[in-house]
């Protein structure tokens, strides 16, 4: 066996007087060179002696890095508090903005510089009366007079003589004779209804709102009560009011168009967009091919395009 070395990374044997492996090409030891030891060798111990060892290394090693962990300093806050009161939690990232919303109902359309949507079809004024009719409405009012000379409580003749006289354009009269109708019968909507709007042809928007409340507290299920105290408060300029009528009013008329184009602009007003935008889809989907469809379709776009960066 002089004559031969082992290889020290292969463990192959090769005849000595070589320099290199055959099989692997590594430097070959020198013939009669001991052997290196490990140190586990050159003290003397056993394997299970080894594997205990190397396991109790581990594991102070493992304890260690968890005692430098612990006892780490905290961080440096750069901002100055005060004693006891702790510093502010830094801001969250607000989440990014989608160019453009999947649905109109879960985010709010870009509305910035636009303006809200004004409808065209919105009840106005009265007609005024053609002047070809006076010559009745006079021969009416005179016969009325003579009824009532007979029947001055008569809330039903009051009542009619103030609708003759607005007709004739009469209005300060007329709300006379609502008044007198009222207090004879405080409990007739019709009545409240017609001051109401002789007071509003008067320009007496307050008026007018305090007899439409009357009349929806006298008829609360009524849709058009509902739809046209909403309608005054939102010509007044008070989306806010209007809002929970208008809202009652399409509960109860979920068909009638009116309602829903309404209560989306005053939504709209109030900076309430997707809500707006609900009411408006659905008043297209009713009358998806009126003029007012049309113009409201091409409003919903503008919502929903992104913003234009300057």
């Amino acid at each position: 066996m002089s004559g031969y070395v082992v290889c020290r990374s292969c463990g192959t044997r090769i005849k000595a007087g070589r320099a290199f492996c055959l099989k692997c090409f590594e430097p070959l030891p020198e013939a009669g060179a001991a052997a290196p030891t490990t140190v586990w060798e050159s003290l003397g111990l056993s394997a299970t002696q080894q594997a205990v060892l190397t396991i109790g290394g581990g594991l102070i090693v493992v304890a260690l890095v968890a005692v430098i962990w612990q006892t780490r300093p905290d961080p440096v806050d750069p901002e100055a508090h005060p004693v006891g009161q702790p510093a502010a939690a830094p801001a969250r990232r607000a989440d990014p903005i989608p160019t453009a919303p999947a649905s109109t109902d879960s985010a709010a359309p870009a509305a910035a510089g636009i303006e809200p949507f004004t409808p065209t079809a919105l009840p106005g004024p009265a007609a005024k009366t053609d002047p070809a009719d006076m010559p009745a409405l006079e021969a009416r009012l005179a016969s009325l007079d003579q009824q009532l000379a007979d029947r001055h409580d008569d809330a039903e003749l009051l009542d009619r003589k103030g609708q003759v006289l607005e007709l004739m354009g009469r209005f300060g009269e007329a709300v006379g004779c609502f008044e007198q109708a009222i207090k004879l019968a405080p409990e007739t909507r019709s009545y409240h209804s017609n001051l109401a709007r002789a007071d509003a042809s008067l320009g007496q928007s307050e008026r007018a709102i305090a007899e439409y409340r009357e009349v929806a507290r006298l008829q609360p299920d009524d849709y058009a009560a509902r739809y046209t105290l909403g309608m005054s408060l939102q010509r007044k300029g008070d989306d806010q009011g209007a809002i929970p009528e208008l809202q009652k009013a399409v509960a109860l008329g979920p068909g009638e168009t009116g309602g829903h184009l309404a209560l989306g602009v005053s939504l709209e007003r109030t900076g309430r967009v997707p809500e707006a935008v609900r009411e408006y889809q659905r008043y297209i989907a009713i009358v998806p091919n009126s003029a007012e469809s049309e113009r409201l379709k091409l409003h919903l776009a503008a919502l929903a395009a992104p913003p234009q960066v300057k």
